[in-house]
């Protein structure tokens, strides 16, 4: 009996891989799936693009509301410190009505007033109420200058002080309070912990 060549010859032949069927390639159905598939991709890809840029916007908005809204409270207890220590000067004008008014010459803060030209955000502060304040400051800066060289008379100073400062505290201070609590609502319902000072 011979023995069997054939079962030899198969186990010392390597295995060659099974010929690939290319019969999906051809069906229409496959090129449609795919065509979806990328067109699921894109849109996918397109709308959490669009979901992120809205978001970053929102949040940018949101950040620049809550800054502007701490320079306008900032701002406005500045202004109100400046009214009452200008009205206490008038006040010591009318009743005292000083020989050396230098002496006695307001200390008026500026401190805010003067860092906010470094703000990107003093004038997201409506213009009004800046052109304001501004006038406002330099008014009274000049009417103290002309008091205390004795260009006004002390009353009449006083008195000229005192309309200034009722044109502003019933002006553009009630603007600026409106105004930082309107942004304070909009932060507070967009869900952001902001302190009232």
């Amino acid at each position: 009996m011979q023995p069997d060549n054939t079962s030899q010859q198969e186990k010392s032949q390597p295995l060659r891989p099974k010929r690939l069927d290319n019969a999906d390639l051809i069906k229409s159905s496959f090129w449609i799936g795919q065509i979806f598939m990328i067109i699921a991709t894109v849109s996918g890809v397109f709308l959490a693009a669009q979901e992120g840029l809205s978001q970053a916007l929102l949040f940018e908005n949101l950040n620049s509301k809550e800054k502007n809204y701490y320079l306008q409270h900032a701002l406005a207890d500045e202004l109100s410190d400046n009214i009452k220590t200008l009205n206490d000067y008038s006040t010591l004008l009318k009743n005292k009505a000083p020989y050396d008014l230098k002496v006695h010459h307001p200390l008026v803060d500026m401190f805010v007033w003067n860092n906010m030209k470094y703000s990107s955000n003093a004038l997201e502060t409506p213009s009004h109420i800046l052109s304001a304040v501004r006038r406002y400051n330099t008014q009274t800066a000049v009417l103290i200058g002309k008091i205390e060289a004795r260009q006004f008379g002390a009353k009449h100073g006083a008195k000229l002080l005192d309309e200034l400062n009722s044109t502003i505290k019933d002006g553009a201070l009630i603007a600026l309070v409106d105004n930082y609590t309107t942004l304070h609502q909009e932060l507070t319902d967009a869900g952001m912990d902001v302190n009232p000072l």
